[in-house]
């Protein structure tokens, strides 16, 4: 998967289920994705933010890119919307060391991103970056190659990815297809209004224990593709 920074649960349910993680790092940069931009709560509804990154450009890849400027204004947002949650400290924390460790490179943050949240959750996520691997391709037939530069017996993807793989081709390469459903469970956001799911990772950690979300890990759904 292209490393997004602080993606919503269900990236981390993905992540969360497999024995290896790759991330796409030289994939190219989406400008209107979602790498660098994702959704928090303040004032009790769904915000975008977005993390401006220097010279965006769709011909570079994820790693060829770095962020502007530093992380103050977004750490403000986070106190704004997030200032009386229950672990808004911690997590603050864990934000800023994603940051620090990543320096600024878009591919290393973004990855910091996921990692740290295993590591805050007393987990362990075995990772590697793609660009490392010197495995060459695209698409299907690349994402074939890493497995069997991994050793990988099956491969899983999120169900967005029924119209990108084919059953076939893996199966005649010997590899598993799956695909994850997510399940996003309600838990309490702090305040009075609706639930809304979907938000960054950031506002689940805020608002849960770690053990309660080392639990909502585990409740995605895998199937094997047909």
């Amino acid at each position: 998967m292209q490393p997004y920074f602080f993606p919503y649960l269900g990236y981390y349910q993905l992540a969360a289920g497999v024995d290896r993680f790759v991330f796409l790092d030289d994939a190219a940069f989406i400008t209107r994705g979602f790498i660098h931009r994702n959704q928090l709560l303040l004032d009790g509804q769904p915000h975008r933010f977005t993390l401006p990154v220097a010279r965006a450009s769709q011909n570079r890849s994820i790693a060829e890119h770095a962020f502007a400027g530093n992380l103050t204004r977004f750490l403000e947002q986070l106190r704004h919307g997030y200032a009386r949650a229950p672990y808004f400290e911690p997590v603050r924390q864990l934000v800023a060391s994603a940051w620090a460790v990543g320096e600024g490179n878009v591919a290393r943050v973004c990855a910091a991103s996921i990692n740290g949240v295993f590591a805050y959750l007393g987990l362990t996520l075995r990772s590697d970056a793609a660009s490392t691997l010197g495995v060459p391709g695209r698409g299907q037939a690349r994402i074939l190659a890493l497995c069997h530069a991994l050793d990988a017996r099956s491969y899983h993807n999120p169900p967005g990815g029924r119209g990108l793989y084919s059953p076939e081709a893996f199966g005649q390469a010997g590899v598993g297809l799956y695909f994850l459903q997510p399940r996003l469970a309600p838990y309490h956001q702090g305040g009075a209004g609706p639930f809304f799911p979907g938000l960054s990772m950031i506002d689940v950690l805020m608002h849960n224990p770690p053990a309660a979300v080392r639990d909502m890990l585990g409740a995605a759904t895998l199937e094997q593709a047909a």
